[in-house]
């Protein structure tokens, strides 16, 4: 008998930039048998997790995330392709955001546009009623970043009530988008905190004797990249380290739970009897129920974020990044599966 499998989806946040993750889901969908039990995103991300998780009724999920793109895709102004992205960061996009018309209140502006049309856009294509069901598939989770408490939240679905607000506050990146409300609580962007939600991820992934985790993990902003030699190059590697993947600091965390995980299950085989096993400490370890670390696979962006790549909705630049996520993913799949993260961390 195979051994059981559970695998997640995590995405990032980089507006524009998410046009990435379509390709790689393009990739992974391709194969009918991706199913997996748990998908979380993070702004532009949660969208993405959204709409594969939840499509609107009729919708497959890889159709639902298509349609999106084709309608936030900016085509129809008679703007040079490469004038694209500041007209949109001026102009906004009929779809996802558009300047605020109350010019009369500017003095107390805390943000320049407002995401209506991306709220009507997301309430086409979601299921909504199956975004509030707790025990709708695959696990759906979200975050955001508490303004005043400065500290990050995490939405689930399983804990119920999940709406349309919960995936805006997500994306609410300040000074472009509106803090939002919910219930008595503001939210920016959850990717202002972390822009990767590997932990909360795990938590949700459950673990048992046998079971085969996958995480795969798609990267809009890459980590490495060369020397800035000059201010504007200064900015674009300040901008992506702000957003770049934290993973391999939650994963040298994480390995080290690993070994606690392994020693668990090695004093687990003593005898019922044993006096170790009444020990105080091994029953508030056993409380707790480490993990093991699972496969990750890393799906990265190789080239740095501009400061206005993220605003780049022009037809040609979304058709080149989604190409790019595809083969990427497609790549990445090809690698052995074997590999372990501590391993490469701490190689023997």
């Amino acid at each position: 008998m195979s051994p059981a499998a559970r695998s997640a989806l995590v995405l990032q946040g980089g507006g524009a930039l998410g046009a990435y993750e379509l390709g790689a889901a393009r990739r992974l969908y391709q194969d009918a048998a991706f199913a997996p039990d748990v998908i979380a995103g993070v702004s532009i991300g949660a969208i993405t997790a959204v709409l594969l998780a939840r499509p609107a009724r009729g919708r497959r999920p890889l159709q639902a995330l298509e349609e999106f793109w084709q309608r936030v895709t900016v085509s129809d102004w008679l703007v040079p392709p490469p004038l694209r992205p500041i007209a949109v960061s001026l102009l906004g996009n009929r779809h996802f955001f558009v300047p605020r018309s109350d010019v009369l209140t500017l003095p107390n502006w805390t943000n320049i546009y407002d995401t209506a049309p991306l709220r009507q856009t997301l309430a086409e294509l979601v299921d909504r009623d199956a975004l509030a069901d707790p025990l709708a598939v695959p696990q759906l989770l979200v975050t955001a970043t508490d303004v005043e408490a400065g500290q990050i939240r995490c939405f689930h679905s399983r804990d119920g009530k999940l709406g349309l607000e919960h995936i805006v506050a997500s994306g609410s990146l300040p000074p472009s988008f509106a803090m939002t409300k919910i219930e008595s609580t503001y939210y920016w962007d959850g990717g202002l905190f972390d822009n990767t939600p590997l932990g909360a991820v795990l938590d949700m992934l459950d673990d048992g004797p046998g079971v085969n985790r996958t995480v795969y993990v798609v990267n809009l902003f890459p980590n490495k990249a060369p020397l800035p030699r000059s201010m504007p190059e200064v900015l674009e590697r300040m901008l992506n380290l702000q957003f770049a993947n934290k993973t391999r600091e939650d994963l040298k965390l994480m390995c080290r739970f690993d070994e606690v995980a392994q020693l668990m299950e090695a004093l687990e085989s003593l005898p019922k009897n044993h006096a170790l096993r009444n020990h105080p400490a091994f029953r508030a370890v056993k409380k707790r129920g480490y993990v093991r670390v699972p496969r990750i696979v890393p799906i990265t962006r190789p080239e740095q974020a501009g400061g206005f790549d993220g605003s780049d909705f022009s037809p040609e630049t979304i058709r080149k990044r989604a190409d790019e996520g595809y083969a990427a993913t497609d790549r990445a799949l090809a690698l052995p599966q074997d590999a372990s993260p501590c391993a490469e961390l701490w190689p023997s």
